[in-house]
């Protein structure tokens, strides 16, 4: 059994974590019988799940893989530059690879982001909206079209 329960006799509390709580649910497991030890116990304290504290600021990249970086690059410069920063990107992933896994993909999209600013503005409403200019254009109609 690698996962156990914690008493926190301040609160009194007996916190346990997923695994334990999904392990306990078996009545013939070791936490089931680990967890029935306690509360005989602890019997007026209350079980409760320990929660991981979310961070609702952070910002998420699903869909910035290297594939889309690279398609990006292709696709957003031109000639010469898009050679020179397709071997620069190509490079980076090389210089990652000594690295742990940890650091890899962070560097990489931290040198992306820097160099496309853009990506990281997208989809920003609010401050974005005011700061555009967005002049309206007159109708066209079919008359002036012809």
């Amino acid at each position: 059994m690698k996962n156990t329960l914690k008493i926190n006799h301040i609160d009194r509390t007996i916190t346990m974590d997923r695994t334990f709580a999904k392990n306990a649910e078996n009545t013939r497991s070791e936490e089931y019988a680990h967890l029935q030890s306690v509360r005989r116990d602890y019997p007026t304290y209350t079980v409760v799940r320990r929660q991981i504290k979310k961070n609702p600021n952070k910002e998420s990249w699903k869909g910035l893989t290297y594939e889309y970086m690279e398609n990006y690059i292709s696709t957003h410069e031109e000639g010469e530059a898009r050679i020179a920063v397709l071997k620069e990107f190509a490079e980076k992933r090389l210089i990652s690879e000594c690295h742990s896994e940890c650091h890899r993909y962070p560097t990489i999209k931290k040198w992306f982001l820097e160099k496309y600013p853009e990506i990281a503005e997208f989809g920003m409403t609010a401050p974005a909206a005011e700061n555009s200019k967005v002049v309206d254009l007159p109708q066209q109609t079919a008359e002036d079209a012809a």
